[in-house]
């Protein structure tokens, strides 16, 4: 069976979701460590030191190279006013600048000079720890960062190991690093923040076991620490296991149900697993206690759609609209709601209400559908020849929906008329191809109707639609059953689930005459989605097989759900005049 496949409604919620956030895990070898700023140090005398003709020479000097990116004339001039000076101030900009132009010698000279001028700062260590890692001597970093936990008072020595753990990413020697910070964390085996900043280490290390051991340890010193709950979730997502994500933050959500990061970043997994009901079942707790967050109203609309529940995204899309007047995508969701319950009126007043920008075109030609769906062809052909396209994109999305309208509208001919002239700028196009190809079916061109599917296959092999259409239409049309069934089978091997192809498959077996392996694969279709031309194929084989109180049943149901379907009822009166 040829199908046109309409996804708008899955790319919306990856759209939608996107604008709040990336629904894939974090890697948690990016993960933030969540660090404040180092506290600054009590204020230390500073040397009286005058301001000579020579030292404020090296100071512009220095200034204006550093500016100009001549960063072995500033380093040089740095170091000898800090060497001249010994002023804490310039040691501390001689330290900076020469980590920046990557001199290592001359960033230590520095760094010590600076740490014997003011022996408290945090961040004279700090640098100094940088050079020792980047030179490898990770024995005299480690003494330069226990140095920092030293000076860190008791309110700011969590923050002081996160600090260190965000300085340690940048070791090349990941297993040392780690090797490094389980022994700082071991110095004040009860902190949390000690645990994390191993968690993160190890995560870098790609260590899972250590870190999850860490992450866990920290959770025990702090149950309701959202971040390391976060950074758990997100190791166990990248180990690929779903299952333990969802175990534990259910368990976690249980104890901290207010724990709203946890809740929206659980959400986002749930998403990107696909567990669409779940997700929708989070963001509407999210949107409960938060309810003027506009990103999460919005996301709970989106996912509404992508389950079909439209009732409640119409009334979710409607309040995020109150909280985002211009988010005009939701007014297009709220129009293609109104679509799909023929309630066309109430469907164009939602796209006349989107103004001159980045979705008009859409909003437009969404009004030139409404307007063929009342039946007003005419109407509609003309809304939309008064549409001026900004791109080729757009230039091939006008032509594909007016070719639709004219088919639906069985004109084939000026259907083919409107593909062919696109097609002229656009030869290569697959959707215009592929679009084309289903009018010069109904035209009887099955030559051309080959041809075009044809050029799909040499573009992209690989193309479901275009092996399964051109399938379908050999086994149907002609006596060329081994190569349908050839196509077909590539075609379900890219989508085994896919029910239409399922039905190709059906008919393929039935013009083979495998009548028992042609109702398998369409009732296994119909199963899945209920046609009413897949009704009307299997019913034509089982009254085929002599089956035909079954095929009468197949019919009857099918024609409860779609009475005026012309395939259903042509297949009826050929074995039922």
């Amino acid at each position: 069976m040829n199908k046109s496949p309409y996804l708008w409604l899955l790319g919306a919620v990856c759209l939608g979701l996107s604008a709040c956030a990336s629904v894939t895990p974090q890697p948690v070898a990016e993960a933030t460590v969540p660090v404040k700023p180092a506290p600054a140090p009590a204020p230390a005398p500073l040397p009286k030191v005058a301001l000579t003709p020579n030292v404020l020479y090296e100071l512009l000097l220095g200034e204006i190279a550093g500016q100009r990116g001549h960063l072995n004339v500033a380093v040089r001039e740095f170091t000898r006013a800090a060497t001249e000076t010994r002023d804490p101030r310039v040691a501390e900009r001689a330290t900076l600048v020469s980590l920046y132009a990557h001199r290592p010698k001359e960033a230590e000279e520095a760094g010590k000079l600076w740490a014997k001028l003011q022996p408290d700062s945090i961040e004279a260590h700090e640098a100094l720890a940088t050079v020792m890692m980047d030179s490898g001597r990770m024995p005299e970093a480690q003494v330069q960062l226990q140095k920092i936990l030293e000076l860190s008072p008791g309110n700011d020595l969590g923050e002081a190991y996160l600090r260190i753990a965000a300085v340690m990413d940048r070791v090349p020697d990941h297993a040392e690093a780690l090797q490094v910070m389980q022994s700082l964390a071991r110095l004040h085996p009860k902190l949390p923040e000690a645990q994390f900043a191993v968690a993160s280490l190890a995560a870098r290390n790609r260590d899972a076991t250590v870190a999850v051991r860490a992450i866990d340890r920290a959770l025990q010193l702090r149950p309701s620490w959202e971040e390391a709950a976060l950074f758990k979730m997100r190791i166990l997502a990248l180990q690929k296991s779903p299952q333990r994500v969802l175990t534990f933050s259910r368990k976690f959500l249980h104890s901290y149900p207010h724990a709203t990061n946890f809740r929206i970043n659980y959400a986002r997994y749930l998403v990107h697993i696909q567990s669409w009901n779940m997700a929708l079942k989070q963001f509407m707790r999210v949107v409960a206690e938060n309810p003027n967050n506009p990103d999460a109203v919005y996301a709970t609309g989106l996912l509404a759609l992508q389950t079909n529940q439209n009732d409640l995204a119409r009334k979710y899309l409607e309040r995020d609209l109150k909280l985002q007047p211009d988010n005009n995508q939701a007014r297009i969701y709220l129009g293609e709601i109104a679509e799909q319950s023929k309630h066309y009126k109430e469907a164009a007043r939602w796209y006349r209400q989107v103004p001159a920008g980045s979705h008009y075109f859409e909003a437009q030609t969404r009004l030139g559908v409404v307007m063929s769906k009342e039946g007003r062809l005419d109407d509609a052909l003309s809304q939309l020849n008064q549409l001026h396209p900004g791109s080729v994109g757009q230039q091939v999305q006008l032509a594909l929906i007016e070719g639709q309208m004219l088919r639906r509208a069985k004109r084939y001919r000026q259907a083919d008329e409107v593909l062919s002239a696109a097609l002229k700028s656009q030869p290569n196009n697959i959707d215009l191809l592929y679009a084309r190809a289903l009018v010069e079916i109904k035209l009887n061109r099955l030559d051309l109707h080959e041809a075009d599917l044809r050029k799909i296959l040499k573009e992209d092999p690989t193309n479901a639609d275009a092996l399964n259409a051109l399938g379908y239409t050999l086994a149907n049309r002609t006596n060329r059953y081994d190569e349908a069934l050839s196509l077909v089978q590539k075609a379900l091997a890219l989508r085994p689930d896919d029910p239409y192809i399922m039905d190709s498959m059906g008919w393929v077996q039935y013009r083979l005459g495998h009548d028992a392996e042609a109702v398998k694969y369409l009732r296994a279709a119909l199963k899945k989605r209920q046609d009413p031309e897949i009704s009307a194929h299997l019913g034509e084989v089982l009254w085929a097989m002599g089956r035909k109180t079954e095929a009468e049943s197949v019919w009857s149901r099918a024609l409860k759900a779609a009475p005026g379907n012309r395939k259903l009822l042509s297949v009826i009166k050929k074995f039922k005049p």
